[in-house]
């Protein structure tokens, strides 16, 4: 009985933070629902802003595979008191089409919606997991992206097309690890998000952009991935933990000062 108590703590202590990142978002978005004004306030935006106020120019990252924005809800804080950030989440999560959609296509539609924030000026995007793939590609449309961080983002080596049975244990695992816990109608809603972006990647073959492009990998299982971002990064930083870790405390510190860090440098040029 004693061996399957610390995965039993361990589950406890996930389920804990999935409850505490939704409340967050919700609390997000009900800020975002309360505000007059700003653009990114009106319906069907995919703009979610966790921390609107600051006089630096905003960050703007993009949701991952599962489509949520609820895993920059504790890393938005820790970027600087004076620096906004805005996450993008998946229209799909929402009732919009994902059938047959690229990253090409979701790059344009958040370019859109970014532009209608920032219509003037350098951006400064970024994203985790897919979200860092679909980044890079806005940073191809706009050539006026400063800076766009990829946080433990891979890059197929040749196109595939999975099935809905590969997809599905994918999904599986990607939920597990998330420690989420969503019911059957929950996930049944989930799954075409994923999988749609899943595919999306798999099939994205990216290019080297103008802007400056900052790759940080988690350092569990391993970095193997930089090899296949020499041709796109302009750095690369290896950052505790793995690829779900690295945005949960106590690794999600040494992630922020690296980001932090090089926004301040793209600030003062």
């Amino acid at each position: 009985m004693t061996a399957s108590r610390p995965s039993s703590v361990a589950e406890k202590r996930r389920a804990v933070l999935d409850l505490r990142l939704r409340r967050e978002r919700e609390e997000a978005l009900a800020r975002q629902g309360a505000a007059s004004g700003p653009p990114e306030g009106r319906p069907g935006s995919p703009l979610v802003p966790l921390r609107p106020a600051g006089a630096k120019p905003p960050l703007f990252l993009v949701h991952a595979a599962g489509g949520s924005v609820a895993p920059y809800v504790p890393l938005a804080p820790l970027l600087g008191d004076d620096q906004p950030v805005h996450a993008l989440e998946d229209p799909g999560l929402h009732g919009a089409p994902t059938e047959g959609r690229g990253l090409t296509d979701l790059a344009a539609a958040y370019l859109a919606a970014v532009r209608e924030v920032q219509p003037g000026g350098p951006l400064r995007v970024g994203g985790w997991s897919v979200g860092g793939a679909v980044a890079l590609e806005m940073a191809r449309q706009d050539d006026d992206v400063a800076l766009t961080f990829a946080l433990d983002t891979a890059i197929p080596d040749e196109p595939s097309r999975p099935g809905d049975d590969e997809l599905s244990a994918w999904f599986a695992a990607d939920v597990a690890a998330m420690g989420a816990e969503p019911g059957e109608p929950e996930l049944a809603e989930r799954f075409p998000v994923f999988a749609a972006n899943v595919r999306a990647l798999l099939t994205f073959r990216p290019s080297p952009v103008d802007g400056r492009v900052v790759l940080l990998c988690a350092e569990e299982p391993g970095a193997g991935r930089i090899g296949r971002w020499r041709a796109l990064a302009d750095e690369t930083h290896v950052v505790p933990g793995d690829h779900y870790t690295m945005l949960r405390p106590p690794h999600i510190e040494a992630l922020a000062d690296v980001m932090r860090d090089r926004l301040s440098e793209v600030s003062v040029r």
